[in-house]
């Protein structure tokens, strides 16, 4: 029987500083297999070391690392798996190489890093474990995958950016698209599909009945805290906006 757990839980923050990329790390455990659905940034590598740690567990006990896409909030830490398998979509690979300059979430240079590692490709259907298999859910990126789990009686879709928040069930689209809003919207109706449980890429896991949402787990609250022992910025104003606005920076393909 497999067993997902979330390692780090994915939040969508944004400021007049700019935005926070901290996408959801799960750990899946079936059987002998210890198998990480994407690496999060490198600002988190502190905080995955510490919750592979809570399980007794090391980097080099992940034997496969599969990755949703190669935005860089989802990817930047594969490099500390040298020893697994890094399973992502061919075209995801060969975009990251060279990605469109309106593309401002893409890295080139871990197309570099990914060059030193245990790469294989991965697509539709492909399975990774007993029970475990990738589905393709382009859109937000070219060569986007999304997992599908068996863990008990449910079929959970780990969704990553594909389906980033509760609210893209709402909008029938991620708030954020940079390849084909089409794509997009057809990923969103193919993933509702597919499962009534969710790990998004950016928001707590959810259950799906009917119209209403309910979150399963994860921390609603986040602290935030000074650590600029110089005073610098002494508080943080908190808003809460009733919708976040779809930001349809689509690619066109050729």
């Amino acid at each position: 029987m497999s067993n997902l757990d979330v390692l780090t839980y994915g939040f969508a923050f944004t400021s007049d500083q700019g935005g926070l990329g901290w996408s959801t790390i799960s750990l899946l455990t079936t059987g002998n297999r210890r198998i990480l659905i994407d690496t999060g940034p490198a600002s988190r590598r502190a905080l995955l070391a510490d919750a592979l740690r809570s399980r007794n567990l090391g980097f080099e006990d992940v034997d496969t690392v599969i990755l949703t896409h190669m935005h860089w909030d989802h990817c930047q830490n594969t490099d500390l798996f040298p020893n697994a398998r890094i399973l992502v979509h061919p075209k995801e690979l060969d975009y990251n190489r060279n990605p469109s300059k309106r593309d401002v979430m893409a890295a080139s240079y871990l197309a570099d890093m990914m060059g030193k590692l245990k790469v294989e490709p991965v697509s539709d259907g492909d399975s990774v474990a007993e029970g475990v298999s990738i589905i393709d859910t382009p859109g937000h990126t070219k060569g986007h995958i999304g997992v599908v789990v068996e863990v008990g009686d449910d079929r959970v879709l780990v969704a990553g950016d594909a389906l980033p928040d509760s609210g893209t069930v709402r909008r029938g689209m991620p708030y954020n698209v940079f390849w084909d809003v089409k794509e997009a919207t057809e990923s969103v109706e193919k993933m509702l599909d597919a499962s009534s449980v969710f790990y998004p890429g950016h928001d707590r896991p959810f259950r799906l009945d009917g119209e209403d949402i309910g979150y399963l787990h994860g921390p609603s609250e986040v602290e935030f805290v000074n650590a600029n022992d110089g005073g610098g910025v002494t508080a943080v104003t908190y808003k809460v906006y009733p919708e976040r606005p779809v930001n349809i920076n689509t690619i066109q393909k050729p």
